[in-house]
């Protein structure tokens, strides 16, 4: 298993370099929630993208979709629910998902990748499906 360099930055650095590229370059989030707000990324969830390793960030995932941000954030410590929520993101069961856009999906497949190496003992569907 191949191990990940990291580097040391404080938690404001990091939120700080999380907030510039949301606010500048991406557009808010589209995406409806049932009561009709456009849904905010929480506290939780920008503590939590600070933590992660910068190149698995997912920095677009968190400005179109906070809703599924909020989401992993929330389900992070909880590994097998995470595994099977990331699982689900990547792979439609009902048929009828259009997926997302190309730059998400690669972050969301690279956070799943990522969070297979923090917990190894645990097996994937992907691991599952190739076995078969």
């Amino acid at each position: 298993m191949k191990s990940l360099d990291f580097e040391k930055v404080s938690v404001e650095d990091a939120r700080k370099s999380l907030e510039g590229p949301l606010k500048e370059s991406v557009p808010p989030a589209t995406v409806r929630h049932k009561s009709g707000t456009t849904p905010i990324l929480l506290e939780a969830t920008n503590t939590w993208l600070a933590e992660l390793p910068y190149a698995v960030r997912p920095i677009e995932l968190a400005s179109r979709f906070p809703r599924i941000a909020n989401s992993i954030a929330e389900l992070w410590r909880r590994v097998a629910r995470c595994e099977e929520y990331l699982d689900s993101l990547l792979v439609d069961h009902r048929g009828n998902r259009t997926g997302f856009p190309s730059a998400v999906a690669q972050e969301v497949a690279a956070l799943r990748s990522y969070y297979a190496e923090l917990h190894p003992s645990n097996a994937s569907t992907w691991e599952f499906e190739r076995d078969k």
